[in-house]
């Protein structure tokens, strides 16, 4: 079901961030609506819907198991032709048009619609503070600034381990600190540290990483998260209580970029994330036949 990376345009109408029940929402109505669109997700869409052992309050389907549901939303979606696109996005650069960047790879679209969910957890202190002063998302996008440094990965998935392996051909130390269990393949020159962060240190720059029993002497950190924290991923977004902050039309503080799902806050309930979904798309849809040049 998932479109190569190589098949991605330079540019689109609109960009959905999020393949789980906001995001899969948002992409039927794009669709119907015969509108340019790209639907970015992960390898596997909504997990916390597939644990899910039942589902009580989503209308016509009583004694459904979350992943019974899941297996639906991707059915539908596949029957519209709906393609589900592994990118993962590190970085927004303000627009329109907006730019979205990845590990490899950016194009650029005139709207979005971020429907990512909740991240795990929160920031680490000094993480905001020190981003782009040492403080990064993607090891493999910035390595070549570190060679020769050290460098400390702190990673809640696998995705981590390549980025450390990557990072060991050219720095002088790296060290890894896993979110997660059962470390699948690390270079032997990678130091891992079970010790949880306490902290990111430094003025200007990222000096330090606190592990509280221990302090590691880095010059960069990167944090490798399922989901990025939204007010990281776009500069000058607008939060209220951590959260997205948008209006009934699902608009955010920038134009032409709406957000849906739990990442708008709570409540964090399915049927509240379709229909926020559903309805950034309308609102997507009107953004865009607003900016519309004159046909000449």
């Amino acid at each position: 079901m998932a479109e190569g990376l190589q098949t991605l345009k330079n540019h689109y109408e609109l960009a959905i961030i999020g393949c789980g029940p906001a995001g899969m929402a948002a992409a039927l109505n794009a669709k119907i609506r015969n509108r340019d669109f790209i639907l970015l997700g992960s390898e596997f869409c909504s997990p916390k819907l597939s644990k899910a052992p039942h589902i009580e309050n989503w209308l016509g389907f009583p004694e459904i198991t979350g992943e019974e549901l899941r297996q639906r939303f991707l059915k539908h979606v596949e029957s519209k032709d709906i393609q589900i696109v592994p990118f993962k996005v590190t970085n927004i650069y303000p627009g329109p048009p907006y730019t979205l960047v990845g590990k490899e790879q950016s194009f650029e679209a005139d709207a979005i619609i971020i429907a990512t969910g909740v991240s795990v957890g929160k920031l680490f202190p000094g993480e905001a503070e020190l981003l782009g002063s040492g403080v990064g998302y993607c090891a493999t996008c910035d390595g070549p600034l570190y060679k020769n440094k050290n460098v400390a990965i702190v990673s809640y998935n696998q995705e981590g381990e390549d980025e450390a392996n990557f990072m060991a051909d050219f720095c002088a130390k790296v060290y890894y600190i896993p979110y997660y269990s059962d470390l699948v393949k690390l270079d032997p020159r990678i130091e891992v540290k079970k010790s949880k962060v306490k902290g990111i240190v430094g003025t200007e720059t990222v000096k330090q990483l606190d592990l509280g029993e221990e302090q590691l002497s880095v010059d960069g950190v990167f944090i490798i998260r399922d989901t990025l924290p939204a007010e990281q991923l776009v500069s000058g977004l607008e939060m209220e209580d951590g959260a997205i902050k948008v209006n009934h039309k699902l608009e955010t503080s920038m134009p032409g970029l709406f957000a849906a799902g739990d990442c708008t806050g709570q409540p964090f309930q399915l049927i509240k994330a379709a229909g926020e979904g559903g309805t950034a798309a309308l609102q997507a849809v009107k953004y865009l036949d607003g900016i519309k040049l004159p046909q000449s």
